[in-house]
């Protein structure tokens, strides 16, 4: 029978079953991705970009500034990212340092930080799971995240991207909503939810889903607003105090992709109006939904005045051709039904599972943990619909289902056990199989293949970790020079040299990324037009890789397809490489 009463805390043994299961998924994983480790090769070009952004901290550039320069040189391209994200990349990498020397210590950076983001992430599920339910549903509960495959890609060796730390920050925040100090909750959420937001814009939707919660519990008991105005006014405090720690003084214009000074205005608003009202006597209900209603018209005009240029979107101002060819097409930022149904599937199916779960505890219990299952399915759909909108937020979906289907699981389990009916002792092994079973090849697989940073088309012939940048480097010399190339290839030309290029597939270089695009699409005397008045010296690709095949598809007499069958204009030197299939060119001047 599970307990009515939330429990303390961990017990040792507790931690030492998850840590235990975190070893062993581990290892796996350390396994899987030797290859890619011992070859230093990155899941992805964010990886390398937030590797460049702490390497180039370490080596002198100010906490205040994150523009990478050697990205469009001369101005560079500013980046959105916190350093938040960077400190625990950095401290690793300056204490080891000393003992296995720069190169290795940012390898073990890159391999301890996911890790240790992994070990936190089965620590806060299983921390839900054991208030609630007993040990053996806590252990499967970690069991069911350590086999995700959304949850697995973002916390794997080598992915030392954010994504994993929003799914930490999410865990935290829910977790602190099971508090039994309303005002201590409220304000770690917050923390959690500003740390969340000043990552990425991208956690807006469960942000509002558990402030939704905080509203509810204010509206089913007037005494329980304390829960919403703590996380406004942590929110706010936080996310004001964690700007000003990144950013600095002055205070920069507001942008519409990370935390600025008009959303933080926005969330002055709503704290302000909400310690009004948690100092008011009781009031209706209808009283505080009217309140909150024109707090939230206020703080919403308030944002739209102070950056009206946000009113279209968080990529309202990118070039067209970049939104509509490059940002439109990225597989991760894209419903999950335009991708593979399998994968699809795995990612829709355990918290399907979940949420039928969930509606078996609603039914079974009352009083708090009632209340809770039915927050914590509200926030389950919530987190499913967001990562079927937007593939790569499917790993919250992910986290908060594992600790309902480790309860379903126990029930399973013990049918199987006690049950002497064939029937259902088949259909309790059929539901392990139906929620488990798929994802473990599809993880395993996920885990060893690097993904591609740009997905313009699919499957393609050559993959960007398949193209021997660095054994085409050398020919280049070391002196400092600037080189244009597909913008996939980017981020790996920056990471083994010295010389700058004029794109990656990040949209603040919006600019120079449609200016790639529209030089492999356009004549090869547009191109060299292109190159001349930005002053590059060479030119570098894999003639087969799967962006260059786009443009060509798109553009069959454009510049990229002349390049691929060969045709190589005389304003072009070809420069011997070791590599087997990277093409170096000089561009003469």
């Amino acid at each position: 029978m599970i307990g009515e009463r939330r429990r303390h805390g961990f017990e040792k043994a507790m931690i030492a079953r998850i840590t235990l299961i975190w070893a062993i998924v581990s290892a796996l994983l350390l396994a899987t991705q030797f290859r890619n480790i011992a070859a230093v090769i990155y899941p992805d070009g964010d990886d390398i970009l937030r590797l460049l952004q702490v390497r180039d901290w370490l080596n002198g550039q100010t906490w205040f500034d994150v523009t990478q320069y050697r990205v469009d040189p001369p101005e560079g391209t500013p980046m959105h990212w916190t350093r938040l994200v960077d400190v625990p990349l950095a401290a690793i990498i300056v204490l080891l340092t000393p003992v296995i020397g720069n190169s290795g210590a940012e390898i073990a950076a890159s391999v301890i930080v996911p890790l240790a983001t992994l070990w936190l992430v089965l620590m806060l599920i299983g921390r839900i799971s054991f208030k609630i339910f007993d040990e053996e549903a806590t252990g499967l509960a970690c069991l069911v995240a350590a086999m995700s495959t959304s949850l697995l890609n973002q916390l794997r060796p080598m992915r030392i991207d954010h994504h994993g730390w929003q799914v930490v920050c999410a865990l935290v925040a829910v977790n602190a909503l099971m508090a039994r100090n309303a005002r201590q909750g409220g304000w770690i959420a917050g923390f959690a939810m500003a740390a969340w937001l000043a990552i990425s814009l991208e956690a807006i939707p469960m942000v509002a889903a558990i402030m939704a919660v905080g509203l509810w519990r204010w509206m089913r008991c007037w005494h329980e607003r304390t829960w919403l105005v703590s996380m406004l006014q942590s929110i706010f405090v936080s996310s004001l105090v964690i700007y000003l720690a990144t950013k600095g003084l002055p205070m920069g214009a507001s942008v519409c992709d990370a935390m600025a000074p008009a959303p933080l205005a926005a969330m002055g608003i709503l704290a302000i109006g909400a310690t009004g009202l948690d100092r008011a006597t009781h009031r209706p209900f209808s009283f505080a939904l009217m309140a909150f209603g024109a707090l939230g018209v206020a703080a919403v005009a308030v944002e739209f005045t102070l950056a009206p240029q946000c009113t279209g979107g968080t990529f309202a101002e990118l070039d067209p051709l970049t939104r509509s060819l490059w940002l439109g097409n990225i597989a991760e930022g894209r419903p999950i039904w335009e991708g593979s149904i399998s994968l699809a599937l795995l990612k829709v199916i355990p918290p399907l599972i979940a949420l039928v779960t969930m509606w078996n505890l609603i039914r079974r219990h009352n009083d708090w943990l009632g209340r809770w299952h039915q927050e914590y399915a509200f926030l389950l759909i919530v987190a499913l619909v967001v990562g079927c909108l937007v593939a790569r937020t499917s790993v919250y979906s992910a986290a908060l289902a594992a600790v309902p289907l480790g309860w379903q699981l126990k029930v399973w389990l013990r049918s199987i056990r006690t049950l002497k009916e064939p029937g259902k002792q088949a259909a309790a092994a059929a539901g392990i199989i139906t929620a488990l079973a798929p994802a473990v090849p599809i993880s395993l697989l996920m885990a060893a293949a690097p993904t591609q940073a740009s997905t313009i088309t699919s499957a393609p012939v050559v993959a960007v970790a398949d193209c021997d940048i660095r054994a085409a480097l050398p020919a280049l010399g070391a002196t400092p020079a600037r080189i244009f190339a597909p913008i996939d290839l980017g981020p790996r030309i920056l990471l083994d040299s010295p010389h700058s290029v004029l794109a990656t597939a990040h949209h603040r270089a919006d600019v120079a990324i449609a200016d790639t695009m529209r030089a492999f699409m356009d004549s090869p005397d547009e191109a060299r037009a292109m190159l001349d008045r930005r002053g590059y010296d060479y030119m570098m690709l894999c003639t087969g890789m799967n962006e260059v095949n786009a443009y060509a598809t798109i553009k069959p007499d454009g510049f990229a397809a002349d390049l691929q069958k060969g045709e190589i204009p005389d304003w072009l030197e070809p420069v011997e490489n070791e590599s087997q299939n990277v093409l170096v060119l000089k561009i003469r001047g």
